[in-house]
């Protein structure tokens, strides 16, 4: 009953989608090239959802240690996810709700398309000698009717 709940919660909250915001490819809103220009107005795009929480040995920026819910998407277009050189794990780019809104997410399962509103956050990694990494802040969830 607790996950009927939340599931209803999750599309009642994407209720709230606004069609007035555009809407961009996945893989252009999560391209540094790109991403700033979404990190002021909010953006729509399409994803699935892979999995809760960060890619195994990836490090949290300083703004992401309090207050967010942390998870994983792909692209909508079938593949899965990149592959990461580092260990070989598979994992999708990252993206973050207010803590508040967990149980959105933990209601998910892998392989769920999803329509996000939010805004994208750059962060310059002093690691990988400040090469921008991005970061999708999540407003809104709304399932895809396509």
């Amino acid at each position: 009953m607790k996950r009927l709940t939340t599931i209803f919660a999750v599309i009642l909250a994407g209720l709230t989608v606004n069609a007035e915001v555009p809407t961009e490819s996945f893989t252009r809103v999560m391209n540094p090239v790109y991403a700033k220009k979404y990190s002021e107005s909010p953006i729509q795009v399409d994803a699935v959802f892979y999995k809760l929480g960060l890619p195994k040995f990836y490090r949290i920026p300083p703004f992401m240690k309090e207050g967010y819910c942390i998870f994983q998407c792909t692209r909508i277009d079938g593949k899965e996810s990149e592959l990461n050189t580092l260990n070989g794990e598979a994992y999708g780019e990252v993206f973050l709700i207010e803590e508040s809104r967990k149980a959105e997410i933990e209601a998910l399962t892998k392989g769920t398309r999803l329509t996000f509103t939010g805004k994208t956050k750059l962060y310059a990694n002093p690691l990988a000698f400040g090469q921008e990494e991005v970061y999708f802040i999540v407003e809104s969830i709304a399932p895809i009717n396509k």
